[in-house]
């Protein structure tokens, strides 16, 4: 498959994976690569639950867009586009960083090891610290008696 650049080649698609969440919910991200010369599809680098993998933006957009959506966020990383879109291929050409994991080894966090070099998924932590501020009101609500 050869690719071009376009002026979205290294942009983050975000698409939320619950309708009645929204973006509020969990999202799946992914990685524009750029368009086929042969078949003018412009195609896009993931990590789902099953493997890494390359697909269409086409794909991404019947899979999500009932969701609500989806929004094509431009890099926000030092790495330059084409830069990025070839360390996402690089990294699912070598099979990836491990087996898909939604703490450690998420579509965020292979997006993100793109970007910026980092494997680290900010709802995992949003969720870590929202969980750790119900605990925290209820021990307090419970004490306060």
């Amino acid at each position: 498959m050869e690719l071009f650049q376009t002026e979205f080649t290294g942009c983050r698609l975000v698409g939320a994976i619950t309708k009645e969440l929204g973006h509020n919910g969990p999202k799946h991200h992914a990685i524009i690569l750029g368009e086929n010369f042969n078949d003018g599809e412009t195609y896009i680098a993931e990590s789902m639950n099953t493997n890494y993998q390359v697909s269409t933006y086409g794909d991404f957009q019947r899979r999500y867009s009932s969701n609500g959506e989806i929004i094509v966020a431009p890099n926000d990383g030092e790495t330059e586009n084409v830069s990025l879109a070839n360390r996402a291929i690089r990294e699912i050409n070598e099979g990836g960083k491990g087996k898909y994991n939604l703490l450690t080894n998420n579509c965020e966090c292979f997006v993100n090891r793109a970007i910026m070099d980092k494997s680290v998924s900010r709802q995992t932590i949003n969720t870590a610290l929202g969980i750790v501020a119900l605990v925290g009101l209820v021990y307090v609500i419970r004490n306060s008696k």
